[in-house]
């Protein structure tokens, strides 16, 4: 018998396998930009999830991943919503049950600014506001989401953060993270008493992919994503797809880090 080519033995469709969350609605926040979200909705959708695109202001980005999901046959719709405002968030949720009657998962991505200033010269006021953009997503989003959750007891409840150890140079940028981090497992006890997960992806610096066609590629697990020579985005989008399924029923509490070239 001949040896097998790998490339030839390789996939044409992606395989669902173990990590299966069909009819599962999920919010996926800040995703229509070239970065982490645009490849969690694709994931998530590509599990079976049904979709929530929000944006802030790419309506046209956010439509073209609507476009390619349901093109797929997969279930997905964009919401507009400023998720570090208190009205966003309300917004956002109430468009999202509107539409497919609850929240199963939400995926709270966007976060601050970058002020890379050392402390002796901190620009306090831009420093708070990357608190406040860091903490005020997840705390407007957790009691309009988790009360659902904890009544279907399940649920989960995925932040972004940062690598743990390998900080960024940027102090005001590390504070607002660990806040988040630290706002999140905080709620984990509670949560998981309810049969909801929460958990933090922590990657480090992870550049985005050039263009939507690159996105949808690595998705499927094509030839860009076999052949990666670092962290991409999709590998984050694969870790929220593995958490997010029933192989990560009992992971509640957790930092997953990323290493990175």
């Amino acid at each position: 018998m001949p040896p097998t080519d790998p490339e030839a033995a390789a996939p044409t469709e992606p395989s669902k396998g173990i990590h299966v969350i069909d009819d599962k609605v999920a919010i996926v926040t800040g995703a229509a930009g070239g970065g982490l979200g645009r490849s969690i909705a694709l994931t998530l959708a590509r599990e079976g999830a049904r979709v929530i695109v929000n944006y802030r202001t790419s309506q046209a980005q956010a439509e073209s991943i609507v476009a390619h999901i349901e093109a797929g046959g997969g279930t997905a719709h964009a919401i507009s919503a400023d998720i570090t405002e208190a009205d966003g968030c309300r917004a956002l949720v109430q468009a999202t049950i509107e539409r497919f009657g609850q929240v199963d998962i939400c995926i709270v991505g966007p976060g601050g600014g970058w002020h890379p200033e050392p402390v002796d010269r901190l620009a306090p006021e831009a420093a708070l506001d990357d608190l406040r953009r860091e903490t005020a997503p997840l705390l407007h989003l957790m009691p309009l989401v988790l009360p659902g959750m904890y009544k279907r007891r399940w649920g989960r409840l995925i932040g972004i953060a940062t690598h743990p150890v390998k900080l960024s140079p940027a102090y005001a940028y590390n504070v607002a993270k660990a806040a988040r981090v630290d706002a999140m497992l905080l709620a984990q006890d509670q949560a998981w008493s309810h049969g909801v997960t929460v958990n933090v992806i922590a990657p480090g610096p992870v550049a985005g992919l050039p263009d939507m066609e690159a996105a949808i590629d690595q998705s499927q697990h094509g030839a860009a994503w076999r052949g990666r020579k670092n962290v991409s985005p999709q590998d984050i989008a694969e870790g929220v797809a593995f958490l997010c399924s029933e192989s990560g029923r009992f992971i509640s509490g957790c930092v997953l880090p990323y290493l990175f070239n």
